[in-house]
C-alpha cells in the first residue's frame, strides 16, 4: 500500500508539472520570462472597449476626427532638412503674401502696374493679374509686357470768390445834410461762382515693371456768378478808389442801380512720364503741362441826374484778363491703401512752375440823355505781360473694381494756381473815362483755386 500511495503522488505531480509547462509555453514571453522582445518590433496595439456588438464582434475603433478644408488648398513651401522650431507645419503664406509674389520685381523691390487692383484669387489658389484675367474674359486683353488704361472722368467742380475790392457804398448825408459814403453796398468778393461740370480724360501706359508715360486733358467752363443792386434813386456810389480813374463817392455820378458778373473756364493739357520708387506702390511724375484761365468781368450800371431826372443814363465797365501757362511739373502718385482684392485708394500730388504770358482787356462806356456835345464814350486799351507762376494738384480717389479690368473712380480733385491775371485786380491800375486819354497796366497776381469731387471709369486692355 505504501509503495502504490507513493506511485500515484509521484504520477500527479508530474501531471502537474506537464500542465504548466504548456501554460507557460501559450504565454507571451514578457510574462512567462521567456525571450526578450523590443517594443519597436511589435506591431501596434489599438485598445478597444471591452464591450461587444450584437452580432458578438467587438466595434471598430472610431475614425479619427480631420477638419474639413474652408478653401482650395494652398501651396506650401517644403524646406529640405530638419524642421527647426516649436512646430513642424511650415507657415502658409497669406493672400497679401501671394498677391505681392506676382508682382514683378526691379532688383529687390515689387513693382505695381495700373492694372494691380485686378489681381484676383482663383478657385484653383492661383493668383490672376488684371492682363491674365482680361484675357480670360476675352474683350480687352492685355500684353504681358505692357498695358493700356484709359480714365473718364466727371467733376462737379468749384471756384473761389474774387479779391475783396469794393465796387460801389451807399450813399448817405452826414449831419450837415450833405451827401457821404457809407458801407459797402456791392464787393467783388460777392461774385461766387456756382459748381459747374467739368471733364477730364486720361490715358496711360506701362510696362510690366511699371515704367510708362500718361496724357491728359481737362476742361472746365463756364463758371458764373452774379450780383446786382436793387433800385434806389441815387442811392449809390462807386467806392474809392474809383473804377479805371471815374470820379467815386459824392464827387461822382450818383448811381441807382447796378448788375455785375463774372465768368471764367480752364483748360489743362499734360503729358507726364511714369516712374516706380520705393517699393513699388508709389510712382514719380515728371512731365510738361500747358494750362489757360480766362476770366471775364463785366459791371453796369444806371443813373439819373439829382436836379432833373428827365436826364439820365448808364455806365459799362468790362475787363477781360487771358492767362496762358507753360512749363514743367513733378509729383508723386501713390496707392495709400490696398486691400489686395482690387479696393484701394491712390492719392496724386504734382506741382510746377510755369511761365505765363498774361492778357487784359479793358473798356468804357458811358450814354447820357442829356444835351451835351459828347452824349456817348467809349475807350479801351489792353497790355500783356509775362510772369513766372505756380500751379499745384492735389487728388484723392477710391477705386471700387467693378470687373477685371474695369474700375470706378470716385474722389477729390483740387487744384492752385499763383501768379494770375484776374479783372478785379485790374480796376485800380488803368485809365478809362470821359475826361483823360486811356492807359492801361496788368497785375499778375492772382491766386484762383478749384475743388471739386471725381467720379468716372477707368478701363485696362
Amino acid at each position: 500500500m505504501p509503495r502504490l500511495a507513493t506511485v500515484k503522488t509521484l504520477a500527479l505531480a508530474l501531471a502537474v508539472l506537464a500542465a504548466a509547462d504548456a501554460v507557460r509555453a501559450a504565454s507571451p514571453a514578457w510574462e512567462s520570462g521567456g525571450q526578450a522582445f523590443e517594443v519597436s518590433d511589435l506591431p501596434s496595439v489599438i485598445v478597444a472597449s471591452k464591450g461587444r456588438g450584437i452580432d458578438g464582434q467587438p466595434p471598430l475603433p472610431p475614425e479619427p476626427v480631420v477638419p474639413e478644408p474652408l478653401g482650395p488648398a494652398m501651396p506650401v513651401e517644403v524646406t529640405e532638412g530638419p524642421v527647426l522650431g516649436e512646430s513642424e507645419d511650415a507657415a502658409v503664406p497669406t493672400l497679401s503674401d501671394r498677391l505681392e509674389g506676382f508682382m514683378p520685381q526691379v532688383g529687390m523691390a515689387r513693382v505695381l502696374t495700373p492694372y494691380d487692383s485686378a489681381a484676383s484669387l482663383e478657385a484653383d489658389g492661383s493668383v490672376v493679374t488684371g492682363g491674365d484675367a482680361a484675357r480670360g474674359w476675352g474683350l480687352l486683353p492685355c500684353g504681358p509686357d505692357a498695358c493700356w488704361s484709359a480714365r473718364v472722368e466727371a467733376i462737379a467742380l468749384w471756384r473761389n470768390s474774387p479779391t475783396t475790392r469794393p465796387l460801389y457804398n451807399y450813399l448817405v448825408t452826414d449831419n450837415a445834410g450833405a451827401p457821404a459814403i457809407g458801407p459797402v453796398a456791392l464787393d467783388a468778393n460777392q461774385l461766387v461762382s456756382d459748381p459747374l461740370a467739368a471733364g477730364r480724360v486720361s490715358l496711360m501706359r506701362a510696362d510690366s515693371c511699371g515704367h510708362g508715360f500718361e496724357a491728359a486733358y481737362l476742361y472746365a467752363g463756364n463758371f458764373y456768378a452774379a450780383r446786382e443792386l436793387p433800385f434806389l434813386p441815387q442811392g449809390y456810389a462807386l467806392s474809392p478808389p474809383g473804377i479805371y480813374g471815374n470820379p467815386f463817392g459824392p464827387a461822382g455820378t450818383p448811381i441807382s442801380a447796378a448788375q455785375t458778373k463774372l465768368t471764367s473756364n480752364l483748360q489743362s493739357a499734360e503729358f507726364n512720364l511714369r516712374e516706380p520708387i520705393g517699393w513699388g506702390s508709389t510712382r514719380f511724375l515728371v512731365g510738361f503741362r500747358w494750362l489757360q484761365w480766362f476770366e471775364n468781368w463785366q459791371l453796369d450800371d444806371q443813373f439819373s441826374d439829382p436836379a432833373d431826372p428827365t436826364v439820365f443814363g448808364q455806365d459799362a465797365f468790362g475787363t477781360r484778363c487771358v492767362n496762358n501757362l507753360y512749363g514743367g511739373q513733378i509729383g508723386l502718385d501713390s496707392v495709400l491703401w490696398n486691400t489686395g482684392k482690387g479696393l484701394r485708394i491712390d492719392g496724386v500730388v504734382k506741382a510746377g512752375a510755369y511761365y505765363n504770358n498774361a492778357f487784359q482787356y479793358s473798356s468804357f462806356y458811358y450814354q447820357t440823355s442829356a444835351n451835351i456835345p459828347n452824349p456817348v464814350i467809349s475807350s479801351a486799351a489792353g497790355t500783356s505781360t509775362q510772369v513766372a507762376s505756380f500751379v499745384g494738384e492735389v487728388g484723392l480717389t477710391a477705386v471700387v473694381p467693378l470687373h477685371r479690368n474695369l474700375d470706378l473712380r470716385c474722389g477729390y480733385f483740387g487744384m492752385w494756381l499763383q501768379g494770375i491775371a484776374q479783372p478785379i485786380n485790374q480796376l485800380s491800375g488803368q485809365t478809362l473815362n470821359q475826361f483823360n486819354p486811356p492807359a492801361a497796366t496788368i497785375t499778375a497776381a492772382g491766386s484762383p483755386i478749384l475743388q471739386g469731387v471725381t467720379l468716372g471709369l477707368e478701363g485696362r486692355w
